[in-house]
């Protein structure tokens, strides 16, 4: 049977995700019949099955087959792993259909954008010339500042980003279109007071509103290059039904060269104080505060081609780099850690696997597999933060040095053309994350006993789910009162006002000293891009969702409720005293030490565990001046569940521990015992109590003894008539092994006397010699022990013959002391 051609191949693909079925519900796999074609729309014919030989089907494998197999076998821990790979590669990549929807839509763009229409020439701050329903995609503060400004058609519109790289990939598939500005619309000078993002942001405007005439557009959204206000994007959508299959975005570029890279050095000021804040200041140009994060921002705008340029030589040498880069990406977004302010976006994921072959860290013949272990590997060994890395080869002699780089920013990756930060929004907290992920990653894919592929490829991993404890700040307008506190004016004016990213940082390290040694991972939401209408203002900065932190804790040091600091006389006392306020307090310890010491509230373990949250609320109080309202703390939820006591809500640790100790003193009397036939060889406990397991532990409980009557006969106290009926009291297994004998009867009734004897003997031992009131009985001993305050309490025990040996089973009664003696 001959192999029916088809117009156009489409794998089926293995469902990844509801979101991802959701994005291919109009690519269904095609059927085995001829369907009727929809208007535009070639006919689709899958493949049938072809008969092959005898000969075919038992022909020795190919050399090429050959490879794949050896390959699957050193690379992998099973076939079935390079198999998912491949699957996971093929749901995340376009189709030829969607492609082809995407090609035809950005020639669309590119033919409307090249007959945008002039406008006369205004001042910037003049935006009369725009329609009332078109909004500036800016928030204009300061609102005047100087330049004229007029609309023109762009000087040329080019596809940058993932898409002609061959890295986009599903469910979000965004398209990249670069439309330049034509060189007299600005001017050399434009780098100064915020004149260039304006004009950037009045030119968006400008082909919003010329496109909103045209029905070959469907929805159009502005929105900002990965959270950062100065970069406000065009979102524009196709008008048919596939208009939620993808998304165009419009970046507004000046021509290449168009500013000097030296302008842009992150030691340089590029937004004066006087202008910013309209008050007369003494500040002469070099002395004015530098301007980093605002010079990055102007400067990423003027290589975006440059760096596709890059990246495709680099990808034109290595067969699998598509495919590592779309694996990485996968991995990323699973971890909520592709989008959003500061983010490890599939652009820096592109150019991390671009350092690596041009380090020679990798090689160009390494599969998409290896290119991702290699690439997470180095995350978790390399640290950004104190080592930067640059692609930079020949850079100029005004490019900064990593030392300056780092002396601006958290986190350091310098791009190809040595002058841009691409890791400039980036904070440490952030990093250290995507570090840590890194390597729990590294040691899933090292354990062949764990399905690494389902656990880090497939399965999403949010903040909530990395973190202990959670809390929110709400009501972000207070971070204005917080840079003014901080004294962050010269930060402000580098954020150009957004007060949310400038007091960020400063609150993650002043969070990041007070837990010190508590927690090993302290991490942050990254603020999500916002969208808006093109008929609607650019939303304010207290409009963003509340930042949410998370915090990993070391267990052993969480719940301390001491922080110890430095000697009284040593130089690091000012700082402790500085960093805690009147919580800090001069202690003397048993070691004979005087230091500065926090003692913090918390008598039961559920109130210790809550001791972060006493940290958190402090410092944020005492040095942002936010106030312990708009702290949302989620932590420890299920005490409240099981928390009991009124007077200190515990959650049965201490209860549990009291039984431990308890048990602890019984089994060393136990085994001191003399006088046995049998010596005691272990004792075990056999209750959850003594393995800290018990929802709720047995409760210690003094007696009353005026509500009961001894009974002479077998000397057990007998409730009287008309009291009420005494609490339950639970017994605690104990299991004591005795010393194998050789004299042990067969005979069952016979074991049984001789076990009951032992029993007795055992009592009258345990009243001599430590006057516990006990009770045998042919199955157990009972036996009430000395808690603490409390009377005693019966422990029943019993022996049973295993391999030789013989093994007592007791059990113990415990109670809660009751200072008023009335039974609970």
């Amino acid at each position: 049977m001959k192999k029916k051609q088809a117009a156009t191949e489409e794998p089926a693909e293995m469902i990844l995700s509801d979101s991802f079925h959701e994005e291919e519900e109009n690519e269904a796999p095609v059927k085995a019949k001829r369907t009727k074609p929809d208007a535009g729309e070639e006919e689709e014919v899958v493949y049938h099955p072809v008969k092959l030989s005898r000969n075919d089907l038992y022909r020795p494998p190919t050399a090429e087959e050959l490879n794949q197999l050896k390959e699957a076998e050193s690379l992998f821990h099973c076939s079935l792993l390079k198999m998912q790979m491949g699957e996971l590669l093929k749901e995340v990549a376009l189709s030829e259909r969607r492609k082809q929807q995407i090609d035809s839509f950005i020639q669309t763009v590119t033919k409307l954008l090249q007959t945008v229409p002039d406008s006369p020439e205004v001042e910037v701050s003049d935006l009369s010339w725009l329609s009332g329903t078109v909004k500036v995609p800016f928030l204009l503060l300061p609102k005047i500042t100087k330049g004229k400004f007029h609309m023109a058609p762009p000087a040329s519109i080019d596809l940058i980003g993932s898409y002609p790289l061959g890295t986009c990939t599903k469910p979000h598939v965004m398209v990249d279109l670069a439309v330049t500005i034509p060189a007299d619309v600005l001017h050399p000078k434009d780098v100064v007071n915020q004149r260039y993002p304006r004009k950037r942001a009045l030119y968006l405007a400008g082909l919003a509103q010329y496109l909103t005439s045209s029905s070959d557009i469907g929805t159009m959204r502005y929105s900002c290059l990965h959270g950062n206000r100065l970069r406000p994007v065009l979102l524009l959508t196709p008008p048919d039904k596939n208009s939620s299959s993808f998304t165009v975005r419009v970046h507004a570029c000046p021509p290449p060269g168009f500013f000097k890279p030296s302008r842009f050095h992150p030691q340089r000021n590029n937004i004066r104080t006087e202008w910013y804040t309209g008050l007369q200041t003494s500040y002469s140009e070099s002395s004015e505060p530098p301007t980093p994060h605002y010079n990055s921002s102007v400067l990423g705008d003027l290589l975006p081609r440059t760096h596709l340029q890059f990246l495709s030589a680099i990808s034109s040498q290595c067969s699998a780099f598509a495919d590592g880069v779309a694996l990485l990406k996968v991995w990323l977004r699973q971890r909520e850690l592709n989008q959003g302010t500061g983010c490890f976006n599939g652009f820096l994921a592109s150019m991390l696997m671009a350092y690596l072959l041009t380090t020679h860290r990798i090689s160009n013949t390494m599969t998409a597999y290896q290119l991702l272990r290699n690439s997470l590997n180095f995350l978790a060994s390399t640290d950004l933060t104190v080592n930067g890395i640059s692609l930079a080869r020949d850079a100029d002699s005004t490019a900064p040095t990593l030392a300056e780089f780092h002396s601006a920013f958290q986190v350091v990756f310098v791009d190809p053309s040595g002058h841009l930060n691409m890791c400039a929004d980036m904070t440490a907290c952030t990093y250290m994350q995507l570090q840590h992920e890194a390597s729990v990653s590294m040691q899933f894919w090292d354990n062949p006993t764990v399905d690494g592929f389902h656990s880090l490829l497939m399965t999403p991993k949010p903040m909530i789910r990395t973190s202990d404890h959670v809390f929110q700040l709400c009501e972000l307008v207070k971070l204005q009162s917080s840079c003014k506190k901080l004294n962050l004016l010269s930060e402000l004016m580098d954020h150009s006002g957004n007060y949310v990213h400038t007091a960020l940082p400063f609150i993650l390290s002043l969070l990041q000293r007070g837990l010190d040694q508590r927690i090993q991972l302290l991490t942050h939401s990254l603020s999500p891009d916002p969208e808006w209408s093109v008929e609607s203002e650019a939303p304010k900065y207290k409009a963003q969702p509340p930042l949410s932190f998370g915090l990993l804790f070391r267990p052993e040091l969480a719940a301390s409720v001491l922080e110890r600091g430095p000697p009284a006389d040593s130089p690091k006392a000012a700082e402790f005293r500085q960093l805690w306020g009147l919580r800090s307090e001069l202690r003397r310890f048993q070691d004979g030490a005087i230091t500065e010491a926090v003692l913090w509230d918390g008598e039961s373990m559920c109130q210790k565990r809550l001791v972060p949250k006493q940290i958190i609320t402090h410092l944020l109080q005492l040095h942002a001046d936010i106030p312990e309202s708009c702290v949302r703390y989620v932590g420890a939820m299920v005490d409240d569940v099981i928390k009991s006591g009124s007077e200190v809500p515990s959650t049965g640790e201490e209860k549990s521990l009291a039984v431990v100790q308890s048990y602890d003193d019984l089994s060393r009397k136990l085994w001191r015992l003399e006088g046995l036939p049998l010596s005691i060889t272990a004792v075990q406990g056999a209750h959850p109590a003594l393995r800290y397991t018990q929802v709720f532990p047995p409760k210690p409980l003094k007696m009353d003894y005026s509500f009961f009557d001894k009974e002479k006969t077998c000397r057990s106290l007998v409730p009287k008539e008309g009291k009420p009926c005494p609490a339950y009291i639970t017994p605690i297994t104990v299991i004591c092994h005795m010393e194998g004998s050789g004299k042990w009867p067969h005979d069952r009734l016979a074991i049984r006397h001789i076990r009951a004897a032992f029993h007795i003997q055992l009592g009258e031992l345990l009243r001599k010699h430590h006057k516990y009131t006990c009770r045998p009985c042919p199955t157990h001993l009972d036996v009430w022990k000395v808690y603490f305050e409390t009377c005693p309490h019966l422990l029943p025990c019993e022996p049973e013959l295993i391999a030789g040996s013989t093994a007592v089973e007791t059990k113990r009664r415990l109670g809660v002391p009751n200072p008023s003696g009335i039974p609970s």
